[in-house]
């Protein structure tokens, strides 16, 4: 049905082919051509550029926050993350595994990792030129596996850059301090440094978070041949709070941990044993702390005004050291179900472009054809605490090759734009692990008189797979003012390593297939004077999903995603700016059913609830249940006005719609709440000075937009789930100086 749509949206735009407008419009041609592909034109995608100009209207926002003022984004937050990190972008309904189907990059490269950890988007707001948000699985074409949400390209600006300095200060003890220099070495050459460091108590208790990040540039050019090589250093420190107790059944354990008595407070873990002091004891404190080094070479070599070939070569390392104790645990003795977990990431790329344009008088075209190629390897180890003997090591080696083209053709008197891109992308994978349950905390568990293994021993694992993408997209110009656009696209992804592995489950390989998707877009953009609006319709249908069902991350029944998604903005005049966005999400089960949970020790948690508030069935049927943690409608609304020449009030609305909780996919229990936040900002710009004054969540609104709850949905679980709070109200004050 999908392709029939699409040949019907072809043959449309085909028959309204000689309404010509008045003024001929070649699509998107960023600049920083070096680290984009997006030059080649994705003509019927909804597409978004965010340029440098449009960012200064986000004073002190995180990258995740400023995205998601656009539709089709959403955000989620767990761990008290702050300034955007530890927070997921969800694109296009995803829930759970968003941040697997939404691709990051920075200029151009993959930002995503083999395994499932946040991305770092702590990246200086002033280093960035732009951000590319492709809506829609048409970037899989462009950039491979993962984008079948979407993908997202923050590019750096290494070139006419300001040097400036800018400072920080606001609640729960935040301080941050931000630095921006740039040098013109000579007439061929120029150097960027952007670095920053910041520090935060956070709204968590035991949620303190430190982190430092720089970015070097350096560009030459010789003979018209440019080279650029990006040096990027992270490092961060970050307490873990853990969630707060909700509804439900109390348990000894949660005494402690009601979100009720202290939504800030950190969850302390507790003692499952009877009138256990669990409120009193010291625990340890979870934490995650990361390290991370890369460096990357490009180079842009012009054969002649029309023919240009990419290079791009880099090397990235990430070390990850966690730690998360278990509910008996203490300061001073661990629990057998405490985890140390140190897990090294280290590989390569190279990727290769060659662009031809044509242009005459009839039309012209845009032509990519590249190669891609990545070599990832993974080496993750667990004990019960760090000073501890090992009790698994898992080692995976991950190849990607891939062959792709794109290519956009403007007929200049229909003023009609279509575009065609394909990749052939093929994976090789490697994995084992090893186990020692001899080690302190590995040993088979007795339970109920059966021993069972603490953790499983994961079978070698060592496959080849091939999986393709496609993109066809239309662009037409009605009139000066209107365009029409729809594309179809087909995109896939990987499994990633931590979906291969279950660490409390009994699991024992390695094996998942590819995810795949097909879908399509249609939509109209408007722009005159001072309105422009961008609507579209979409739909996404994925087979063999990779989700967690039953504490196994497994290929799932297939799923529905369609939506509007709605950006607009109005000028009143020179002094008063309307700008919003809006999104409806629909994402339905078309197949699948489910059995009332089971333990994974295997005995039957007595499904009472379950069945009497679904009729009493013993088997459930999924089609038409919606999936967990996807907001139906969200949408951001901002009034800007110049209070006087260098004085700028902004008022910015957000809601966010109720959403079924983690692990509800039968739907039936009870739902995180919608809210709204009010933030305001006040902006001061003067010669070489820059004041900003901010409060966020101005109305103090209590909240959390991620809850995890049981998969039983039995007497004593059911309306229990550890739910991850938001900040309260909180302001901060920036002072930049630029020199």
């Amino acid at each position: 049905m999908t392709k029939k749509l699409v040949l019907s949206i072809f043959i449309f735009i085909t028959l309204i082919g000689n309404i010509s407008a008045e003024t001929p419009e070649i699509l998107i041609n960023p600049s920083s051509e070096e680290y984009t592909r997006l030059q080649t034109g994705l003509a019927g995608s909804n597409t978004t550029i965010i340029s440098k100009e449009d960012l200064k209207l986000y004073q002190n926002k995180s990258l995740p926050k400023i995205i998601e003022s656009y539709s089709g984004i959403s955000t989620r937050s767990t761990a008290a993350g702050y300034d955007g990190v530890y927070t997921t972008l969800d694109m296009r309904g995803f829930g759970e595994v968003a941040k697997s189907n939404t691709l990051i990059l920075i200029n151009g490269r993959r930002l995503n990792d083999i395994d499932m950890s946040t991305i770092n988007s702590h990246i200086p707001t002033d280093s960035i030129e732009r951000i590319e948000i492709i809506r829609g699985g048409s970037a899989a074409t462009l950039y491979g596996s993962g984008a079948v949400g979407g993908a997202i390209n923050i590019v750096t600006n290494n070139e006419d850059i300001n040097n400036s300095f800018k400072t920080s200060i606001g609640s729960y003890s935040n301080k941050s301090v931000d630095l921006s220099l740039f040098t013109n070495i000579n007439d061929q050459s120029s150097a960027s440094l952007f670095g920053s460091q910041t520090s935060n108590s956070n709204y968590r208790e035991s949620a303190d978070f430190d982190e430092s990040n720089i970015l070097l540039n350096t560009k030459h050019k010789v003979d018209n041949v440019t080279l650029s090589i990006d040096v990027m250093s992270m490092e961060n420190e970050k307490d873990l709070p853990g969630g707060r107790i909700k509804g439900g059944e109390v348990y000894n354990f949660h005494i402690c941990n009601r979100y009720e008595d202290s939504k800030t407070a950190r969850n302390i873990g507790g003692s499952s044993l009877e009138n256990g002091d669990s409120c009193n004891t010291e625990r340890r404190v979870d934490y995650a702390n990361t390290e991370m080094d890369s460096i990357n070479a490009s180079v842009v070599v012009p054969l002649n005004d029309l023919n240009k070939i990419f290079i791009n070569a880099g090397y990235r390392d990430k070390t990850d050291k966690s730690f998360f104790g278990a509910n008996a645990n203490t300061a001073s003795t661990p629990n057998n179900n405490d985890r140390y977990t140190v897990t090294t990431i280290d590989g390569n790329n190279f990727n290769s472009r060659y662009e031809t344009k044509q242009i005459n008088e009839t039309h012209s075209n845009i032509f990519s054809i590249g190669y891609d190629y990545a070599h990832s390897f993974y080496d993750s180890t667990k004990r019960r605490k760090e000073d501890e003997a090992m009790g698994q090591q898992i080692f995976a080696d991950l190849k990607v090759r891939s062959l792709y083209f794109q290519n956009t053709t403007y007929i200049n008197e229909s003023d009609l734009s279509i575009s065609l891109g394909y990749r052939d992308e093929k994976s090789m994978f490697k994995a084992r692990d090893d186990i020692d349950k001899t080690a302190p905390g590995f040993a088979d568990v007795e339970y109920f008189g059966v021993f069972y293994p603490a953790i499983y021993d994961m079978t070698t694992h060592n496959n080849t797979t091939s999986n393709q993408a496609f993109n066809l997209g239309f662009e037409k110009k009605l009139n000066r003012e209107l365009s029409l656009y729809a594309s179809y696209a087909e995109s896939f992804r990987i499994p990633n390593i931590d979906e291969r592995v279950a660490s409390s489950s009994p699991k024992t390989t390695f094996d998942l297939k590819s995810q795949e998707s097909e879908g399509y877009d249609i939509g109209l953009r408007y722009l005159r004077d001072q309105l422009n609006l961008d609507v579209s319709y979409y739909v996404i249908d994925t087979t063999n999903e990779i989700q967690l069902r039953n504490n196994i991350n497994a290929n799932i029944d297939p799923i529905e995603r369609q939506g509007l998604d709605v950006d607009f903005g109005y000028s009143f005049d020179q002094s008063n700016k309307l700008r919003g966005s809006f999104s409806y999400t629909v994402a339905e089960f078309t197949a699948g059913t489910l059995t009332p949970g089971v333990s994974t020790y295997g005995e039957s948690f007595a499904p009472i609830t379950w069945q009497n508030l679904l009729n009493g069935v013993e088997t459930l049927s999924l089609k038409g249940k919606s999936v967990p943690l996807i907001s139906p409608m969200q949408f951001s609304l901002a009034y800007e006005t110049k209070v006087r020449d260098n004085l700028t009030l902004d008022v910015e609305l957000n809601y966010l719609d109720k959403k079924y909780v983690s692990n509800d996919e039968e739907n039936i229990e009870p739902q995180i709440p919608d809210y709204y936040f009010v933030n305001t900002y006040l902006s001061s710009v003067n010669t070489n000075y820059t004041l900003n004054f901010g409060i966020n969540n101005l109305f103090d609104e209590a909240a959390y937009d991620f809850a995890v709850s049981s998969t039983f949905h039995n007497d004593a679980h059911y309306g229990l789930s550890n739910v991850y709070p938001l900040p309260e109200r909180n302001l901060f004050f920036d002072l930049a100086y630029t020199f």
